[in-house]
């Protein structure tokens, strides 16, 4: 299942909404947390983010609370900002301020969250996000000197990866890395699509 998947007209009680995040957080969450039953949301923690603002207020149906696809995905993009290690103080009032379409881009990897300058410790956590060699990873390859000729040049790091004989992966120091099954799986296509247009005759 897939949160892109749901209908636009999703909605359900509490419990629905807690059941179906549950379903869709180990695709989403990076892939070192997956399946750790900390990361599993339950009524009473919902209940508690809509009090800290971090999520829209329920709709009213009768005596009952109702839950849309839209509280799903702040839920969601909630939990993988968590992940990522935001805390819930710098989160608040900035789920409900996003459209529907900002906050599947978080949930899927494709939009990151912008800090606001001037706040120290949101921009030391950004500092820490950015990707660094990991250890025992190839290390990063210095550029090749500039020439005179204005021949394009790699990036001033990246680190070459061999996949087989005649066929290399370069990946730049800031380049953003897949860190979910759904990333993964997104930057696999992006590969073979790649590949694929190499064998198509110009």
């Amino acid at each position: 299942m897939s949160v892109l998947t749901l209908p636009e007209d999703w909605s359900g009680p509490l419990d629905a909404l807690v059941d179906t995040a549950n379903q869709l957080l180990p695709f989403i969450l990076p892939l070192a947390r997956t399946g750790r039953s900390k990361d599993e949301v339950n009524a009473r923690l919902v209940r508690h983010y809509t009090t800290e603002r971090l999520l829209d207020e329920s709709l009213r149906q009768g005596r009952e609370a109702r839950y849309t696809r839209r509280h799903l995905l702040q839920l969601l993009a909630l939990r993988k900002l968590m992940a990522d290690g935001f805390g819930t103080a710098a989160l608040q009032n900035t789920l409900q301020a996003r459209t529907d379409l900002d906050l599947e881009a978080l949930i899927m990897g494709e939009s990151q969250l912008r800090v606001q300058p001037g706040n120290p410790a949101l921009d030391y956590l950004q500092q820490l996000k950015r990707p660094a060699a990991a250890a025992g990873s190839p290390s990063p390859v210095p550029a090749a000197p500039r020439s005179a000729s204005p021949a394009p040049s790699l990036p001033e790091a990246y680190t070459r990866l061999t996949l087989q004989p005649g066929l290399e992966l370069h990946v730049r120091t800031d380049a953003h890395l897949p860190r979910s099954q759904v990333e993964q799986q997104r930057l696999t296509q992006l590969f073979l699509d790649a590949l694929d247009r190499l064998r198509r005759p110009k």
